[in-house]
């Protein structure tokens, strides 16, 4: 095994300087760094984490932890956790812990025992069974979930986010617009959002109307059935996630409803799969890659730290529009002649009847 000497000697400086630039430290200059990792890719030399930890009583690995490691939202803030942790120096173990908590028990005593650098939680709180398990010298930080506890975290301000998104489909003209949620058990994103839902709307002094479900897709159809069945007059739903968006226009399709047309669309999260259905969809964004690798950068320094709020931003496309209304019919009349133009000069063809919108 390549040992730290043969890749300072092969380097021509000490181990010391050599240990520096592989732990991104401070104190060369680049024509070094520049040979330290010439020497260090020539000798394929690989660095012990495990033996680093015991002088250092810790190692350059992360622990990410996901309910669900293949959920769009989870996926895009592991993308900018591990890209801001190689940038680093750092390796990340990556674990997927579902609802159960005994998964997260055991990856966290793991964790403990191999001396990570730290942990990070996507859409998981920090509770005190979770700093006991993982001992008071690994620093923690949950991401994409507001922890009002004060607990480190990164996260948008979900509540005034759902507020945004519903106040636009309200400036759009809608006045029956239904809210399909997520777990209202999820005390800290469905319920904060459903708040700022019900407060954009009793400002505007509309009914709310909201279903009930969890964030994945399988649950969007039958979200939108229960909101038309409880109003079949809505003309927007709001959807907690965009995958929920997603099956929301698709079952809106299946019914013969036009998106947006009939019923306008908006998604939460601006995942990848907001631009993967047709049409692709409205969204409330998080900056979900950004907020994986802030998570990076704070987590050193996270028991100092608490909740760091992100901007959110709302991305129009093709799934919201103003409520269609109907053209009288002397506008259908009217709008068959053609506008006059002078002679020699194109004429503009007068719009559709079918898509005037009101």
């Amino acid at each position: 095994m390549v040992a730290i000497r043969d890749v300072a000697k092969h380097a021509g400086v000490s181990p010391a300087t050599v240990s520096r630039v592989v732990n991104g430290l401070v104190g060369y200059s680049d024509e070094t760094r520049e040979r330290v990792e010439t020497a260090v890719k020539s000798l394929s030399y690989e660095t012990d984490y495990l033996a680093r930890g015991l002088k250092t009583r810790q190692t350059s690995v992360i622990g990410l932890l996901a309910p669900m490691v293949s959920d769009a939202l989870a996926s895009q803030v592991m993308q900018g956790v591990e890209e801001e942790a190689q940038e680093r120096g750092y390796a990340v173990m990556l674990g997927r812990t579902g609802a159960k908590s005994a998964y997260i028990a055991g990856y966290l005593r793991t964790l403990r025992t191999y001396r990570a650098a730290g942990v990070i939680l996507i859409s998981a709180v920090i509770t005190p069974e979770t700093r006991q398990l993982l001992g008071a010298n690994v620093p923690i930080i949950s991401v994409a979930i507001s922890d009002r506890s004060g607990s480190p975290s990164v996260a948008i301000d979900d509540e005034q986010a759902a507020y945004d998104a519903t106040r636009h489909l309200l400036r759009l003209g809608h006045r029956r617009i239904g809210l399909l949620t997520g777990d209202p058990a999820s005390i800290y994103v469905a319920r904060p959002r459903n708040r700022g839902y019900l407060r954009a709307m009793t400002e505007a002094g509309c009914t709310p109307v909201t279903a009930t479900d969890s964030f994945f897709y399988e649950s969007g159809a039958a979200g939108a059935a229960e909101l038309l069945r409880q109003e079949p007059g809505l003309t927007a739903i709001f959807a907690m996630s965009d995958e929920m968006g997603a099956a929301v226009v698709n079952e809106l399709q299946r019914r013969g409803l036009r998106v947006p047309e009939d019923v306008s669309v908006l998604g939460f999260d601006n995942t990848s799969t907001s631009v993967h259905v047709n049409p692709p969809l409205s969204t409330m964004a998080q900056p979900l890659e950004k907020m994986g690798r802030m998570a990076v950068k704070k987590l050193p320094r996270s028991r100092d730290l608490g909740p760091k709020i992100m901007p959110h931003r709302l991305i129009e496309r093709g799934s919201t529009a103003p409520p269609w209304t109907p053209v009288p019919r002397h506008c259908l009349l009217v709008s068959r002649h053609r506008p006059w133009a002078p002679p020699g000069s194109k004429r503009r063809s007068a719009p559709s009847p079918t898509s005037v919108h009101g």
